[in-house]
């Protein structure tokens, strides 16, 4: 490679780096026509490719997503595309297509940490919670130190019944990022859902909603803490500031609760203003 196109190379590094992708993928299709068989040239594309995959996979592009993610493994065969593609066949629900790529992508590297935090994902969705949480639990052994590893093996020990491991999960989470809307909601749920402590779990739903006021998980379980408690209008006002945020993901959530042996919202699911407020009468 003559030095204009390895400073060309470095600057399709750079690119990539700073986010810069169209600018990257630009330079780096003019190298590889040059150079069709350098390593180097082929790694920059296929992780630029991976990057556009994951960019269409995120607007919901998915065919377009999965075309760029196996042009990209044409390229270099890496891990992070195999994850990516098995992203995708889980969302469509091609359970052992998912299983297949995410087995591929720890054969190319079985220290990667993403790779074992999919997998945890998939075994979430086959309700094979005791693997879902060995999985999670291998990605933090090996550094995989991320909200949704947590997240994920507090809802595997959930999951598998077990509720004081899946709350310590959970504090775990809490010393890391103590601050954190999405934690502090969680841990609100912990305590309701693996302790029993509906005076913790308001507490920190709370604190949530202090940091974030729309966050609205934490917002909607206030909700029906307070229809629990018997609390027509606090749980009725909650339910308007739910609405006022996200009114489909607050059906969604409402229409759960419904299917839930628990139903915090029995005593009000014919009640004219909650159906109302809802916008389903």
């Amino acid at each position: 490679m003559n030095p204009g196109d390895r400073r060309g190379l470095d600057e399709a590094r750079r690119l990539l780096e700073s986010g810069k992708l169209r600018e990257a993928y630009s330079r780096l299709l003019h190298l590889t026509e040059k150079y069709p068989d350098d390593e180097q040239v082929r790694g920059h594309m296929a992780e630029a490719l991976v990057m556009q995959g994951a960019t269409h996979a995120e607007a919901g592009e998915f065919g377009r997503a999965m075309t760029e993610f196996e042009r990209s493994i044409r390229f270099s065969e890496t891990p992070e595309a195999h994850i990516n593609l098995g992203k995708i066949h889980l969302v469509k629900g091609e359970f052992e297509d998912a299983f297949s790529e995410y087995s591929k992508a720890l054969d190319l590297n079985e220290d990667l940490p993403v790779a074992h935090e999919a997998l945890g994902h998939y075994f979430l969705e086959t309700k094979d919670f005791d693997q879902a949480a060995n999985a999670f639990g291998r990605s933090i052994a090996k550094g995989g130190h991320t909200r949704g590893v947590y997240l994920g093996i507090w809802e595997a020990f959930v999951g598998a019944g077990k509720m004081d491991r899946a709350h310590d999960a959970i504090m775990d989470a809490l010393q890391r990022w103590p601050e954190d809307d999405v934690i502090l909601g969680w841990v609100g749920l912990s305590f309701a859902v693996a302790q029993n402590d509906h005076e913790s779990a308001e507490e920190y739903w709370k604190k949530a909603i202090a940091r974030n006021p729309k966050n609205l998980p934490s917002l909607f379980n206030l909700s029906g803490l307070a229809a629990l408690r018997g609390h027509r209008q606090e749980a009725l006002d909650y339910l308007k500031r739910c609405v006022a945020i996200d009114k489909s993901r607050t059906l969604e959530m409402w229409g759960a609760d419904r299917q839930d042996p628990r139903r915090k919202f029995a005593a009000y699911e014919g009640d004219e203003d909650f159906l109302d407020v809802l916008g389903v009468i």
